[in-house]
């Protein structure tokens, strides 16, 4: 009897023994092994495996890292030391003019941003994979086949027209609102999100789907498919006049746009810019596209926007503002493309930045790589923190790793903070496997966020590589 028990021992001692795991990159160590048990130890042994307590469960879903917790989530005890100037006014207007000739560059260039090649090439990449639809199920091959046929990528580019959106709307890998998804448990992943489009924003239409329902555009920061309902297309004459404009730019989140009898006209984000018409004590009144049928294009609509949601573009660089805008976007839920409204890591520093005139393209390599960088790759984590520290401008330094950016806040108990959009951190379970703990919101947080779990990829820190201050272009920091 004692023999078949002690057999049985050894079997469980072999199931809950864990694997050794891959070493993390900031070299955790490894899990041990279980040591053999001594042969006077057995009948004891006997015992505590039949009273073994059952292993702790996982972190639940609301689970809040530390950083969160103890870390204000208040931007304005952070941008308080920012007074009036913290860039100075040539800088500015340096910053402005820039600005202004990225945002209208569909309508100043004769010939595509972006190589139409590329564009092919891409969107038969995709279309060549195996994808899984919104009901969990391997799309199809006809479904691809169809998109195929309705992209007509033999005639890309077949059109070259100014266009501008009149609507905030999505902006399409290929033309289908359905979501694309790499395995059947990928939500909220939708791999045919490019980028959200804000109102007002000018256009290069470049191509229409086969079925009619679809364009083809360029933004001054991505490409690829909108619906025809949601743009107008622009002559010379209105676009110069558009560009020409004093513009006001939108200051507060989702706000309804009235005409100016009162009625609701339209719905605007943080960073929406539109020309201004006149300015009265209350109220800027602005022009907004609309589209006219059959033809396509573009009439005006005037709304009447209260002071309160708007300013003129750009706005000082000061600390009020700065958590003005911060705090709208702290703790509202990420979005992948900018899914439902939300924001991804860098769509939230592109919104952050867009009231003050400070232009930066659509994902978070391009915003990197569009300046002067320095490079922290091969740094041990105290060398990145004491030159993030050293040469980095709170609020005007992005931090960057493959996949990631973040805002440099500044400094507290001696370590640097970030402002940053996070899915979510990689930590290993009680068997070494590894598993995501969400976090799915806008923080502030240190560079090691989670450092109080099992991290399996090791902190943020060990994976940044590059960081640069959004005015190198001025010459000087600031």
């Amino acid at each position: 009897m004692m023999t078949f028990i002690a057999l049985l021992l050894l079997a469980a001692a072999t199931v809950v023994a864990p694997q050794p795991a891959e070493l993390c990159p900031n070299r955790c160590s490894e899990p041990q092994a279980a040591s053999p048990l001594p042969p006077e130890k057995t009948a004891v042994k006997e015992t505590a495996v039949e009273v073994e307590e059952p292993p702790p469960p996982p972190l639940p879903a609301e689970y809040e890292l530390a950083d969160i917790r103890t870390l204000p989530q208040d931007m304005s005890v952070y941008s308080s030391p920012l007074a009036g100037g913290s860039i100075a006014p040539a800088c500015r207007e340096s910053l402005a003019s820039q600005f202004r000739k990225h945002y209208f560059s569909p309508w100043d260039s004769g010939a595509p941003i972006f190589d139409p090649s590329e564009m092919i090439r891409d969107m038969n990449k995709e279309l060549g994979k195996e994808w899984y639809g919104e009901n969990r199920r391997q799309l199809p091959r006809t479904t691809l086949a169809s998109l195929r046929e309705n992209c007509d990528l033999g005639r890309l580019p077949s059109l070259n027209r100014r266009g501008i959106t009149v609507v905030a709307t999505n902006m399409r890998v290929l033309p289908t609102a359905r979501p694309f998804f790499k395995r059947g448990d990928g939500f909220p992943f939708d791999m045919l999100q490019q980028s959200g489009v804000k109102l007002n924003e000018p256009l290069r239409v470049l191509h229409l789907s086969r079925d009619g329902l679809w364009a083809f555009v360029e933004t001054s920061y991505a490409s690829g498919w909108i619906p025809c309902r949601d743009l107008a297309y622009t002559d010379d004459h209105t676009s110069r006049w558009w560009r020409n404009a004093e513009q006001v730019v939108i200051i507060k989140d989702f706000v309804p746009l009235r005409d100016i009898t009162g009625g609701f006209v339209r719905s605007a984000k943080i960073g929406t810019i539109l020309p201004l018409a006149r300015e009265t004590e209350e109220f800027f009144e602005v022009y907004l596209a609309a589209r006219s049928e059959p033809d396509g294009g573009v009439v005006e609509l005037r709304a009447r926007v209260p002071k309160e949601i708007a300013r003129r573009h750009p706005l000082e660089f000061v600390g009020a503002d700065v958590a003005r805008i911060g705090n709208q976007m702290i703790g509202t839920p990420y979005g992948w493309g900018e899914l439902f409204d939300d924001r991804d890591c860098s769509a939230m520093i592109r919104d952050f930045f867009l009231p003050f005139g400070v232009w930066l393209g659509r994902g978070s390599y391009d915003q990197t790589h569009s300046g002067t960088t320095i490079s922290l790759a091969g740094k041990s984590l105290d060398e990145k923190s004491r030159i993030l520290v050293e040469k980095g401008v709170p609020f005007l330094t992005l931090v960057y790793l493959k996949g990631h950016i973040m805002l440099y806040v500044g400094i507290r108990d001696g370590k640097p903070l970030v402002f940053h959009d996070l899915w979510g951190v990689t930590v290993k379970d009680k068997e070494g496997k590894e598993a995501k703990q969400l976090v799915g919101k806008a923080i502030i947080s240190t560079l090691t966020p989670g450092s109080e779990l099992a991290l399996a990829t090791g902190p943020l820190l060990a994976r940044v590589t590059k960081i640069r201050i959004v005015t190198d272009s001025c010459g000087s920091p600031r």
